[in-house]
């Protein structure tokens, strides 16, 4: 049996959230009226058929300035409307998600003499766990102890859902444990929603966990849930133990499929090559009646793009206009990118003419698409055209963006206009990434601007960037190729001291710099520490090596090293196969290594 003590306990293990405060939520304000001298003193005689015909009208309103409207009037209707009238008009404005509407209309209709009940104070958690300060439900929680009133299942598990869906997953967890503590008994809501905090997060392995535990608890499990989880299993690639739940749902628990339920599974079926599956379910889907819908086409049109067959996903989205489901962007966003996929750049610029004709608005990852299409086949004025048309349509540059067009002139071979636009960024509020990064450094190195490299590499040392190991990597390959052997390895060596672990590629580039300077034995010594420090040689590290040996006709030990490469499984390169074969050509008197050729 719960105990107000009991109850109140709930809040202990959460006082720190209750010391917040909000503009939007100010406790004092939904304090009974008796409090309030300027109140209006509610009458609840409104007689059935007065009361039919309000409620008639709060539930055809359309629009939030009619329902604002309509509030004020009934805070002037004699006999004055109850309680559960003006929730009626509030969870219009919970469902129109007008949030903060509804916590500001509430709050007037307390300082108007409107007693609060448990429906009311669930409706301002709800709207606070939608505009992201769950925290603040925590003080309406404290509120509804101190005006009397005792927290329904619906309360905690609104608070359980809002830190949920904001990945708050340590802090819901301990509300549901508490839950339980002081009487209340979780239910497949609960559940639900920590399923889908998990599975939000990428945590599919406790997401699992707590469905066994629902069933455990003969709690009801809908195919919500399962798709959750099916959809998590997917994106980490586990398609097979999708497809096993799939079977569990709806063989052993009788639970009807979606349309959720095949989208998800159908995606990560194309997704993995697997498309005899993929379309196996779609006929299925189909047969049982269920239509695709514009996700269905999209993610088909998706796939198609990504393997390159542009043809495919255009029969795909003229079959989905057939079955009349309009195009979205997401549709038009994935025809683009195929068509970009393959240069086929006036291609792309077609259907976004269309998407625009179709009063489909292009976003942000249309345009990212097209100008990274443009600068991949060297026009880059066209890619600054887009931006251009991009800003005129109100949309904002992102990272991405700015990353390709520094790409695309460092393509183009105008290095230095990439370094101008990387340090442009920041004049528009955006911080260069650790790709904006490596592309820049990259391309100075390739046109040979070693100084202005070396320079931006050392600034951005400074900074606060936390340059990882492909940045180094970048910057070691430039001073290799440069030239700066030296510099490489001196930066080679200080590079543990700054907590980064040195990967295969850093052994390889430092191997092959040495190699093309001559210092064979350096190069031999560093591939033996390959393995010392925890970094196994990988098959370019022995081709790099053996191509250095053979330049420098060092017959021994090529020999002994491709014996090596052959017994760890590692095939020879192109480039390798070239030197053998000219050095076969140039000593066809070594009969030993021409036998060991042979063999």
């Amino acid at each position: 049996m719960r105990t107000r003590a009991s109850i109140s306990s709930l809040l202990q293990p959460f006082q720190h959230f209750r010391t917040l405060s909000n503009s939007l939520l100010n406790p004092s304000s939904f304090h009974s009226s008796s409090t309030h001298s300027n109140a209006v003193t509610p009458t609840h005689t409104t007689t059935p058929t007065n009361r039919t015909h309000l409620l008639n009208s709060i539930r055809s309103l359309k629009t939030v300035d009619a329902a604002v409207t309509f509030f004020h009037q009934m805070l002037t209707m004699k006999p004055f409307p109850c309680v559960k009238d003006f929730n009626s008009l509030f969870t219009f404005l919970v469902k129109t998600k007008h949030y903060t509407t509804a916590i500001s209309l509430i709050k007037h209709a307390y300082s108007s003499g409107v007693d609060a009940d448990i429906y009311t104070l669930n409706i301002v958690i709800n709207c606070l766990c939608h505009l992201g300060h769950t925290a603040f439900g925590f003080s309406v929680l404290g509120l509804i102890f101190k005006i009397g009133l005792e927290p329904t299942t619906v309360t905690l598990n609104t608070i359980v859902n809002g830190l949920c869906v904001e990945n708050n997953m340590a802090q819901a967890l301990r509300l549901v444990h508490h839950m339980e503590n002081v009487g209340y008994r979780p239910n497949s809501y609960t559940f639900g929603a920590i399923v889908n905090g998990f599975c939000k997060i990428g945590d599919t392995k406790s997401a699992i966990l707590f469905l066994k535990e629902m069933i455990e608890r003969n709690c009801e499990v809908n195919a919500v849930v399962y798709n959750a989880i099916m959809d998590g299993l997917c994106k980490d690639g586990l398609v097979s133990e999708a497809l096993s739940l799939f079977s569990e749902m709806r063989n052993s628990k009788g639970i009807e499929p979606t349309i959720v339920t095949y989208n998800c599974l159908i995606q990560g079926l194309c997704e993995f090559g697997r498309w005899k599956e993929g379309a196996s379910l779609l006929n299925e889907m189909m047969q049982k009646g269920i239509m695709p819908d514009v996700q269905t086409f999209s993610i088909l049109v998706d796939s198609f793009c990504k393997e390159g067959l542009v043809s495919g996903a255009k029969c795909v989205m003229s079959f989905m206009v057939h079955m009349g489901e309009e195009p979205n962007v997401v549709t038009y966003n994935s025809l683009i990118g195929g068509y970009c996929l393959r240069n086929q750049m006036e291609e792309a610029m077609k259907v976004y003419d269309l998407m625009i004709c179709r009063k489909s608005l292009p976003s942000v990852v249309t345009y990212n698409s097209l100008i990274h299409g443009w600068c991949k086949v060297k026009d880059v004025d066209k890619g600054i055209f887009l931006l251009g048309e991009m800003v005129n349509q109100g949309l904002y540059p992102d990272v991405v963006t700015w990353t390709i067009l520094v790409g695309g002139f460092c393509e183009v071979g105008k290095p230095l206009a990439a370094k101008k636009l990387f340090f442009t960024m920041k004049e528009y509020g955006l911080v260069p990434n650790l790709q904006t990064c490596a592309v820049v450094l990259d391309g100075l190195f390739k046109c040979h601007l070693y100084s202005e490299a070396i320079s931006l590499f050392r600034e951005m040392e400074k900074s606060d960037l936390d340059l990882d190991i492909v940045i180094y990597n970048v910057v070691l390959d430039g001073m290799c190729k440069g030239g700066k052997l030296d510099d490489a390895r001196e930066l080679f060596d200080s590079m543990p001291a700054k907590g980064l672990k040195i990967d295969a590629y850093s052994y390889n580039i430092m191997i092959r710099g040495l190699c093309w300077e001559g210092l064979l034995d350096d190069a031999e010594v560093l591939l033996m520490k390959m393995e010392e420090n925890g970094c196994p040689p990988n098959r370019c590290s022995y081709n790099v090596f053996v191509q250095g040996l053979l330049r420098k006709c060092d017959i021994s030990r090529s020999r002994k090293y491709l014996k090596i490469m052959i017994g760890k499984g590692f095939p020879v390169d192109a480039n390798t196969t070239k030197l053998l074969i000219c050095f076969y050509s140039a000593n066809k008197g070594d009969n030993a290594f021409q036998e060991f050729l042979q063999n």
